[in-house]
């Protein structure tokens, strides 16, 4: 059983070396054999087109074709699951959240959206940490933490005044249920504050004044809601959803959690982003597993592929059972 694992094992690296050589070669635009025979020099070229026209803005017919096998073969990608073996299988097409919500309202989940926090570095902000102010430390130190959470979030909310804490960056998650015509959208902050931090603490004391009935709170008065789609339950990616017209129906403590809930419109509910990238001509070469305009054939690479594939783990652990059968012999 070992032995076979450390087959199975060894097998996987060997095809996953393949696969990051084939990889270096398509970004470098290059192989070992540049000179030696027509096939790599074919492929650095038919990369270096598609680079070029990339960097010049201009949008050939390879251009778009990369572009549509990006995002429809990214989005195509989230359809299956790694069951184990190699192998991915196909997620039902049946909307079944999984995840823990307060749904005592009985209405259907439509979508269920994390908030992320865009990962931005101190530079981004024009913060230069190799500098020191007057007093000889470094400005990274000197930097207040409101400054450096000034950053963009998955969900987008707008307001007709300036509030003192915006409740866009305290969101966990917000879910989306069905109501006729409207939509009833919940929004999920935690009851508990971060530790040692004071926004978030004066944050949930705020809300625990709304929980506790003041429902004038600047927290919950915003003309509309909207996110893009990213790894969402209920949706694709990079699909829009906005929301207008916020009535304020209800707080509930909620598993460490309140969750603001609200009555609106939807402005746009699911339109698709990545339309504008849809080429029909790359969508029938990808039904049909056509190679693009100028490809080349890897025969190096395919046949180490085939090699692998070929590969009989079941002959080899045999192999390597009599192997260690003489070897024990020959001891003996």
């Amino acid at each position: 059983m070992l032995k076979k694992l450390l087959l199975d094992i060894r097998i996987f690296f060997h095809g996953l070396f393949v696969g990051m050589r084939a990889a270096d070669s398509q970004i470098t635009g290059g192989g070992k054999d540049d000179a030696g025979d027509g096939t790599s020099i074919e492929k650095k070229q038919e990369s270096n087109n598609l680079y070029a026209a990339l960097l010049r803005g201009e949008v050939t017919q390879e251009v778009r074709e990369a572009r549509h096998e990006m995002y429809y073969a990214e989005r195509k990608s989230k359809d299956y699951v790694y069951s184990g073996g190699g192998m991915a299988k196909k997620k039902n097409d049946i909307f079944d959240y999984e995840g823990h919500i307060e749904n005592s309202d009985g209405h259907t989940v439509q979508i269920v959206q994390d908030n992320y926090q865009d990962q931005a570095s101190l530079e981004d902000y024009g913060v230069d940490i190799g500098k020191v102010d007057e007093s000889g430390s470094s400005i990274y130190q000197t930097i207040k933490m409101e400054d450096i959470a000034k950053k963009e979030y998955t969900i987008k909310i707008k307001r007709d005044f300036f509030p003192k804490f915006k409740i866009e960056e305290f969101i966990k998650k917000v879910v989306v249920k069905d109501f006729g015509e409207k939509r009833i959208l919940d929004i999920y902050v935690s009851k508990y504050p971060v530790e040692f931090d004071r926004r978030s603490r004066m944050f949930v004391n705020m809300v625990n004044e709304i929980y506790e009935g003041n429902t004038r709170s600047e927290i919950i008065d915003f003309t509309n809601l909207s996110f893009v789609s990213r790894n969402a339950y209920g949706t694709d990616d990079l699909k829009l959803y906005s929301f207008k017209d916020f009535s304020f129906s209800d707080i509930i403590d909620f598993d460490g959690n309140y969750v603001l809930r609200f009555v609106c419109v939807p402005e746009f509910f699911g339109d698709d982003l990545i339309e504008e990238f849809y080429d029909e001509t790359a969508a029938k070469k990808s039904q049909e597993h056509a190679r693009r305009e100028g490809a080349t054939v890897d025969l190096e690479s395919l046949a180490e592929i085939a090699a692998r594939d070929a590969y009989d783990t079941e002959t080899a652990e045999n192999l390597m059972k009599q192997l260690d059968e003489n070897d024990s012999e020959v001891h003996d």
